[in-house]
This record gives C-alpha cells, sequence and structure tokens, in this order.
C-alpha cells in the first residue's frame, strides 16, 4: 500500500509539474498575446498622433516620440517573454519554430519602431500641412511599410498565431489540469478502496488469531491446560501460540507430577493411617486384654490365695486330728500347685514375649509326652464323667523337640477340651504319622467356638463370651501359649470349630527321621 501511494504520489507529481508548466506557458503566451495587443495598440495611437500633426489638429508635440518609446519598451517586453516561452517548449520537449518566427517578426517592429524616430521628429518640425491626402500617404508609408514589409498584416497574423498559441497551450493546460484532477481522484478512490480492502482482510486475518488467543486464555483460566494455541497464521502470532503452548505443557507436566506426587504422599498417608489406625486398635485391644488379663489373674490369684489362707485358718483352729491336717495340708497343696500353674502360664508368656524362651530340642519319640499328659489329665476327665478314647500309631516316630514342652502343649489341648467339654460327653485322642509329619488331634463334643471368636482364640487373653460362660476362671494364655510352643518346635497348631459342635485340634510336627524297626 505505500509502494502504491508512493507510485501514485510521484505520478501525481509529475503531472501536477507539467500541468504547473502548461499553465505558466499558457500565461506567458496570454502575456505575449497582450504584448501584440498593445504593440498594435500603441501604434494605432502613435498613427493617430501622426494624422493629428500632419492636418493640424490639437496634439501634445512629445506625444509622438513617448508613443514610439512605449512601443519600443513593449517590443523589449516581446522579446523577453518570447525567449521565456522558448526556454519553458524546450523544458518540455517540444519542438517548434513559432519561437524563430516571433523573433524575426519582433525585429523587424523594432527596426520599424527604430525608422520612426526620424519621420516623427519630421512631422514634429514641418507641422501642419494642407495636402490630406499627401499627409496620409506619407502616415501609411511610416506605419505599414516600415523595413519594406506591411506591418499591419504581420501585427495582425502575430495576433492570430499568439492567440492560436494562447488557446492550444491553455487547453494542454487544462487537459493536464483534468489528468490532474482524474489522476487524485482515481489515486483517493484506489487508497480508499486499497485501504478499505487491508482493513478487511487484516480485521478477518486478526480476529481469528485474537479470538484463538482469548478463547485460549480462557481455557487457561478455566484449568485446561490440555487446550492448545493455533500455530498456523502470522509469524508473530505463531511464535506466540507456540511459546504459550510449550507454557502450557510445562504447567500441565508440572501438574501432573503435582497430582502425582499428592496422590503418592495421599496414598502413603492413608497407608500411615490406616497401619496407626490398626496399631491403635491393637494397643487398645491389647490395652483391654491386658486390663482383663490383670482382672483374670488378680481373680485367679485371689481363688488360691483365700483357698490356702481358709484351710490354714481352719487348721489352726482349735484341737485337730492328723487327719484332718493332712486334708488340709492336701487342699493347700492343691491350691498352691494352681497358683504355680498360672505363675508358670504368666512366666512362660513373658519369656515368649522376651523371645528368651529355652528349648532343649532332642530327637524324642512324640508318643512319650503325649503319654505323659494322658496320664495327668485322665483323671479329670473321670471327674468330669467324659469319655477319653484313644487311638495312637504303633509305628515309633522321632521328632526334633523339647519333650517337657511338648508334653506342655498336648497337655493344655487336653485340658481345654476337658474343661470345655459338656460332662458325658467324648474326647477322641487320635496321633500317628500323616502327610510326612506327625500328627495329633484332639476331638471333643463341647461348647465349640464361634467363628468370630475362632480368628482370635490365639490372641493373648482373649476368650469368648460363651468360654466365659462355660468357665468363669481362665486367663486366655493356654492357647497363645501352646502356638508359641509349637512353631518354636517346628510344628503347626490349628484349630476348627462350630459354635455348639465341639473343637478338634490338631498339632503337626515333622518328622526327623524314617520308622525304624521295633526292638
Amino acid at each position: 500500500m505505500a509502494s502504491l501511494a508512493l507510485a501514485q504520489g510521484g505520478l501525481a507529481a509529475w503531472i501536477a509539474n507539467r500541468a504547473e508548466q502548461q499553465v505558466i506557458r499558457a500565461r506567458v503566451a496570454g502575456d505575449l498575446q497582450s504584448g501584440f495587443w498593445e504593440l498594435s495598440a500603441t501604434k494605432q495611437r502613435l498613427r493617430a498622433w501622426s494624422l493629428r500633426a500632419l492636418i493640424g489638429a490639437d496634439h501634445a508635440p512629445g506625444d509622438g516620440e513617448m508613443l514610439r518609446q512605449t512601443m519600443a519598451a513593449t517590443i523589449v517586453r516581446l522579446q523577453d517573454l518570447s525567449a521565456r516561452a522558448e526556454a519553458m517548449d524546450r523544458e518540455m520537449g517540444l519542438v517548434s519554430s513559432e519561437g524563430a518566427v516571433r523573433d524575426d517578426a519582433l525585429k523587424l517592429v523594432s527596426q520599424s519602431v527604430v525608422a520612426l524616430r526620424e519621420p516623427l521628429a519630421d512631422i514634429n518640425r514641418r507641422g501642419p500641412t494642407g495636402d490630406a491626402r499627401a499627409a496620409w500617404s506619407q502616415i501609411e508609408a511610416v506605419f505599414d511599410k516600415g523595413a519594406g514589409r506591411d506591418l499591419r498584416e504581420m501585427l495582425n497574423d502575430r495576433l492570430r498565431i499568439e492567440t492560436e498559441i494562447l488557446q492550444r497551450t491553455r487547453s494542454t493546460a487544462d487537459l493536464y489540469l483534468a489528468r490532474v484532477r482524474f489522476l487524485s481522484w482515481s489515486a483517493a478512490a484506489t487508497l480508499s478502496l486499497t485501504a478499505l480492502v487491508l482493513a478487511i482482510y487484516f480485521v478477518r486475518a486478526l480476529r481469528r488469531p485474537l479470538s484463538a488467543m482469548s478463547d485460549g486464555a480462557k481455557a487457561f483460566e478455566r484449568g485446561q491446560l490440555d487446550h492448545r494455541m493455533p500455530e498456523g497464521g502470522f509469524r508473530e502470532f505463531a511464535r506466540l501460540g507456540a511459546s504459550i503452548n510449550h507454557m502450557a505443557a510445562e504447567l500441565s507436566a508440572r501438574r501432573e507430577q503435582e497430582a502425582e506426587l499428592r496422590n503418592g504422599l495421599e496414598i502413603q498417608v492413608a497407608a500411615r493411617t490406616r497401619e496407626l489406625e490398626a496399631a491403635l486398635g491393637e494397643l487398645r485391644q491389647a490395652e483391654a486384654r491386658r486390663r482383663q488379663l490383670l482382672g483374670d489373674i488378680s481373680h485367679e490369684l485371689r481363688t488360691p490365695m483365700t483357698a490356702i489362707r481358709g484351710e490354714a485358718e481352719v487348721a489352726l483352729r482349735g484341737a485337730k486330728t492328723v487327719a484332718d491336717h493332712r486334708e488340709a495340708l492336701q487342699r493347700i497343696t492343691q491350691a498352691s500347685q494352681q497358683m504355680g500353674t498360672l505363675i508358670e502360664d504368666l512366666l512362660m508368656m513373658a519369656r515368649s514375649d522376651a523371645e528368651v524362651l529355652q528349648l532343649d530340642l532332642a530327637e524324642i519319640d512324640p508318643r512319650l509326652p503325649l503319654d505323659a499328659a494322658l496320664a495327668t489329665l485322665a483323671p479329670l476327665a473321670h471327674v468330669r464323667g467324659l469319655d477319653l478314647q484313644v487311638e495312637v500309631d504303633d509305628a515309633p516316630v522321632l521328632v526334633d523337640a523339647d519333650g517337657q514342652r511338648l508334653q506342655q502343649v498336648m497337655a493344655l489341648l487336653l485340658d481345654n477340651a476337658i474343661r470345655y467339654s459338656n460332662p458325658g460327653g467324648t474326647v477322641r485322642v487320635t496321633a500317628g504319622p500323616a502327610d510326612g509329619g506327625w500328627r495329633l488331634q484332639i476331638a471333643d463334643e463341647g461348647i465349640g467356638i464361634g467363628e468370630a471368636d475362632l480368628a482370635r482364640v490365639f490372641e493373648r487373653g482373649f476368650r469368648a463370651a460363651s468360654a466365659r460362660a462355660h468357665r468363669a476362671d481362665g486367663t486366655g494364655l493356654g492357647l497363645p501359649i501352646a502356638r508359641t510352643l509349637a512353631e518354636r518346635q517346628g510344628g503347626v497348631l490349628t484349630l476348627d470349630s462350630a459354635e455348639g459342635r465341639g473343637v478338634v485340634a490338631a498339632l503337626v510336627l515333622p518328622l526327623k527321621t524314617a520308622t525304624v524297626e521295633p526292638a
């Protein structure tokens, strides 16, 4: 658009310059025509003066010379104008012989004006003449036949030619002025139309990227970092769009990293919270079991201590026979044994907690500690009216175990089966090699264990409500101690039960060697 404006401006300037030259040339042509008219008019005035002087009419004697000098000055001015017209024609590249013809005419007129000096002076000297015709002939000879040519005809031709030159020059000037006007309007219309077209184009071209930038800014404001700016179109908008897209990608990556870190932190916090809640729950349960255990221990210890103190007080009252003292001492002994067993359980649990429980492992026949446990608890089963059925495989086997601790495990299982069985029930004891190990199974027909309580029977101090209702005493330490001792000897202790349908306890020990031939 700037190039078009410069081109149109240059063309308009050139045409305007030519129009200005033509206008000035027309003005010079007009001045030449006016000069020739003035020269012709002065000549006529001088001619009239000469006629009045010859016929004796009123006239000023000095006017003749004055009019002649005026004509001479006019000729000089016309010569200057003619020279200027020729120079302007050359500047405009016009080749014409009009200037030379005009100069020749002016030279002749100038010579005629010079030639008029003596005739005019003669008219002033002689004064009026009586022959009017002779005077008129003299005037015509001076004014119309100067320098051997008809000056009147020559001036008339020059006036006609200068008039034609003036009209032609004015027509050319008008043409150039019309061209300037046309070019000005054309330039204005072209520039206006071009500006309008460019304005519409740029408005439409800029509206799209600006609208896209605005939509992108609103999308980023809403947090939609996956939105992308268009990277086409103008180079500046493309660079800006690419920069904004790069920034959005970086922010999106940082947001994803932040989200991942936050999610990871939330997962860790949730996991730690669950662990803390679980630990807190375990602590609460442990605290509840500890309180329950302390209460049970207090109750269990209080009972034998009360029995011992009561028996001692009874034995100390009055005279007693030896048999009475023996019975009192036996009851004191039984209460002491009960207290010792309870204390032994507590010590066992404490040792297990401290992981300093010492075992004397050796290759033993597991039937031997089983026989000892059966011999110890068989009387209790008889007292409670239970049918104790024992089926032990005679094939000798060897296991790595501590005989005393293994007997303690078996005794704990038998004691639970007997104590939580209903009177008149049956306790079945089966043992022998099975599945690559030695398996002891003790099944009773007692109160059983509910499904919810079965998962917690190996927790220290836990006792189900049915167990508390069936047997008020007890610490809830027997089964945890039995599992601990079994696992320390490489065995596995499991319970299977349903509430009201008894319990099946199974102890499996790995075999040390293959069976040996009996001696």
